[in-house]
């Protein structure tokens, strides 16, 4: 599920990065500063969740390792937005991914692990999907890559429902786990 989420966050930006590459220069710059704190500071917390998770006994490791990706990944959808919107993204990038680094080695069940990574993962693909309607209103003409609305949604369907498909195998293999364990316990205890 980890390897998915991080995925998720690196397609969603590449897919923004796509879509604003027909939007107009004064759109843009209008919305210079908004866009880029916002996308870079939802994947980078999001970034850091995930590392965070993946090596939860390492704090240290795991927040530069998170400041580092989602330094990139925010850079890689804010090329556009000029020296200020970078600045801006990787401000924001930069204390996102050590909030997201901190949550992630914090979480202590499989439960809370993917209900943070859903929740992180859908903020994160609602505000591509706001930042990507606030730059075609501002702009007059569609910036997106698809031709048709109903492609994002069956996009941002599909993805939802992969990622929560991956998270309630997850729980369900904890429950399990829980099960055996306690089903161990009882026989130690009647002996």
């Amino acid at each position: 599920m980890l390897i998915t989420s991080l995925i998720t966050v690196i397609l969603f930006s590449f897919f923004f990065y796509l879509s604003i590459k027909s939007a107009s220069s004064e759109s843009i710059k209008s919305l210079g500063k908004c866009v880029p704190m916002v996308l870079g500071m939802t994947s980078s917390v999001t970034i850091g969740l995930i590392i965070g998770v993946w090596i939860p006994d390492f704090l240290a490791i795991a927040t530069i390792a998170a400041i580092t990706v989602s330094s990139l990944v925010s850079f890689l959808f804010v090329k556009r937005f000029g020296i200020n919107g970078i600045m801006e993204a990787q401000a924001a990038s930069f204390m996102g991914a050590m909030m997201g680094a901190m949550l992630g080695v914090m979480l202590t069940s499989t439960t809370e692990v993917v209900l943070m990574l859903v929740a992180s993962i859908l903020f994160f693909i609602v505000s591509v999907g706001i930042m990507i309607a606030l730059l075609n209103k501002k702009s007059g003409q569609k910036v997106v890559l698809f031709t048709k609305r109903i492609e994002f949604y069956v996009l941002l369907v599909l993805t939802v429902s992969v990622i929560g498909a991956l998270g309630v195998h997850e729980i369900s293999k904890e429950g399990s786990t829980d099960q055996e364990n306690m089903e161990e316990e009882m026989l130690e205890h009647s002996h």
